[in-house]
């Protein structure tokens, strides 16, 4: 059992809850699953930091995930990790100009989605 705390922020009810599952089995504690932008900014600055952040880009609300995620790392150093079906050019060109721990694609793999969890959980203990 691993113990860090992710927070997951994605407006699929369903993939929220799956990605849930996966990472309570795997042993991280998730904190939370938000569905709108503004919502987990709110959040941010009430409650404790999570480990890591699982930020889907199309989210409920007027915030997407690639703005959340800069107002994110303007105010914190928590790594993010992009859960998208999204790959337009527009968007992959945003998506860089945010410092994050990568782009994980959609439909992903359950053994890939830890993949890029560890890495990512790794990098910031080292």
């Amino acid at each position: 059992m691993t113990g860090e705390t992710i927070l997951v922020v994605e407006d699929e009810g369903l993939i929220a809850l799956h990605m849930t599952e996966l990472l309570e089995k795997a042993g991280y504690r998730v904190i939370g699953t938000e569905y709108a932008g503004e919502v987990v900014l709110r959040k941010l600055g009430t409650s404790p930091l999570p480990d890591l952040i699982l930020m889907d880009i199309a989210l409920a609300g007027s915030v997407d995930g690639i703005e959340t995620a800069r107002q994110i790392q303007k105010r914190f150093s928590i790594p993010i990790i992009f859960v998208t079906a999204y790959t337009s050019d527009r968007l992959v060109e945003r998506m860089r100009g945010v410092a994050s721990d990568g782009v994980l694609l959609k439909p992903f793999m359950d053994d890939e989605l830890l993949l890029f969890v560890r890495k990512s959980l790794t990098k910031t203990t080292e």
